[in-house]
């Protein structure tokens, strides 16, 4: 009963936290539909991009989780060989997959008729989104995942929650803001 009440406690703050960034992230999306709209592959790639940033976070949080419980990752803020690896490994991944998702998203649009407007400029955006979103989680999760373990908190439980609904709303806002600046 008292690990049930300590899930129940750690979880119920990290429920309430990511409901509210939902609910930004909603009317973030909802204030921008015409300039979306303007864009038709990025509404296209949007969700599959909010996944990929998504789901690259809650892997670099296991992994951490996972080398500060087992040891080979000290609990300081520091950089280290494992940390880099983890880094590189993750950016590669994501790099990848960004071009496998921007490939599909081309082709699908093409095949559907949806109209392409300024391809390559879309295409630098999307991936100056990714790239600053990976490092700021990076950083994000790292300082976090050092400072939960260290009030022996488990990072998963507070972190995985958070980043997924702080990145469906940080991936629009990036792509709205990059929007505004380059093309608008």
């Amino acid at each position: 009963m008292d690990y049930f009440k300590k899930i129940f406690k750690e979880s119920i703050i990290v429920v309430l936290i990511s409901s509210v960034m939902g609910l930004f992230s909603g009317t973030l999306l909802s204030s921008n539909e015409q300039i979306l709209a303007s864009f038709p592959i990025i509404l296209l790639v949007l969700p599959s991009l909010n996944s990929l940033t998504g789901n690259i976070s809650t892997v670099l949080v296991s992994r951490l989780t996972s080398h500060l419980y087992l040891g080979t990752l000290s609990p300081k803020i520091k950089t280290s060989n494992r940390l880099k690896q983890d880094f590189y490994g993750l950016l590669i991944t994501i790099l990848l997959s960004l071009a496998a998702l921007i490939s599909i998203g081309y082709i699908i649009g093409i095949v559907t008729g949806i109209e392409i407007v300024n391809p390559l400029l879309i295409i630098s955006i999307l991936n100056v989104t990714v790239l600053i979103l990976f490092g700021v989680m990076f950083v994000f999760l790292f300082i976090g995942s050092i400072l939960l373990f260290r009030n022996g908190k488990d990072p998963n439980n507070y972190l995985i929650p958070i980043i997924t609904s702080l990145s469906d709303f940080l991936t629009p806002l990036l792509i709205i803001i990059f929007i505004h600046i380059f093309i608008l």
